[in-house]
């Protein structure tokens, strides 16, 4: 998400786990209530022109796609380090000309 840490810090975002309801219960038909509980991600929403507050923005994140975008970050430094040394040493032997 970007810029997370800054927003957090203002206290413009928080996280929390959510129940939703799927089914809700019914005696006389005998149906039970199913749920399931959601990570979310919540922003807060504001009129630009009035500074009044809108509804929250909820996004839903899993563990799992929040840990494939972290490696991906990951893999794009480690891309990027190494362009960065290959453009280094490029510069430096043209320097030595």
């Amino acid at each position: 998400m970007h810029n997370y840490k800054a927003l957090k810090s203002a206290s413009k975002v928080s996280v929390r786990k959510q129940e939703v309801v799927d089914q809700v219960a019914d005696e006389d038909l005998g149906i039970e209530k199913r749920s399931h509980e959601e990570l979310q991600v919540v922003s807060k929403k504001y009129d630009s022109n009035t500074g009044e507050a809108q509804d929250d923005f909820v996004r839903t994140y899993s563990l799992s796609d929040v840990k494939h975008k972290v490696d991906h970050c990951k893999s794009q430094v480690t891309k990027l380090e190494a362009e960065q040394a290959d453009w280094e040493q490029l510069e430096t032997d043209l320097k030595a000309l």
